[in-house]
């Protein structure tokens, strides 16, 4: 049994810590509208059924699950030949921003293959956000081998959140478990506490950390 731990974060918050098997770096990822942020987050079908339309987006799901494919091979192998496997490699994987202006949103739909395997957007997540110490002691565990994935985004509410939650409803191998956590989902937005000047008035408006 192989056991793979995936979280969603925002970048905005800090790093996760330790850093993870396999890091995803979604803030270039094209952002879904603002109507859609403002009242969805990356548990909700209709976020996820949108952001599945977007060209980077699905290119990017289907390279992770390239990438924990292959690092579950390579982790059975050093295993086999005795070898330990470096923990601290990281892996970053960076896409472009798609440059379409206008999105076409999905109506609902069914199950969307991608590679051999097939991704279902059927039901809702029901999961709570772990606290970080959990990652800390899953990661800690030496009984079974363990991945460990990190998307992240700004804060960590649409664009990862959306690609853990349809990474955790893959049809995996039967002798993989995957765990699906989500750091950030329901942190309360801060200000930034950051000012700026508003036109040529004098006026001073606080930032508000958006994504």
């Amino acid at each position: 049994m192989v056991t793979i731990t995936i979280y969603s974060s925002g970048a905005h918050y800090g790093p996760l810590k330790p850093p993870a098997t396999l890091r995803y770096d979604l803030r270039n990822i094209t952002n879904p509208p603002k109507k859609l942020r403002d009242t969805l987050d990356g548990r909700s079908k209709k976020l996820r059924e949108h952001l599945l339309n977007e060209q980077d987006f699905a290119d990017l799901l289907e390279s992770i699950i390239s990438d924990i494919l292959k690092e579950v091979d390579k982790l059975k192998n050093a295993i086999g030949g005795g070898e330990v496997p470096d923990g601290d490699a990281v892996a970053v994987t960076q896409h472009a921003q798609s440059s379409e202006a206008d999105i076409e949103a999905l109506g609902s739909s069914g199950n969307t293959d991608v590679g051999d395997m097939k991704i279902s957007s059927s039901k809702e997540s029901t999961f709570q956000p772990p606290i970080e110490e959990s990652f800390e002691t899953s990661s800690s565990s030496r009984d079974e081998p363990i991945i460990t994935v990190n998307c992240f985004c700004h804060l960590g509410r649409h664009r990862s959140a959306s690609m853990v939650e349809e990474l955790g409803r893959i049809k995996w191998p039967k002798e993989f478990q995957v765990k699906v956590f989500h750091r950030d989902i329901d942190r309360s937005r801060k200000k930034s506490g950051k000012q700026r000047w508003i036109g040529k008035s004098s006026r001073m408006q606080q930032d508000n950390d958006d994504e």
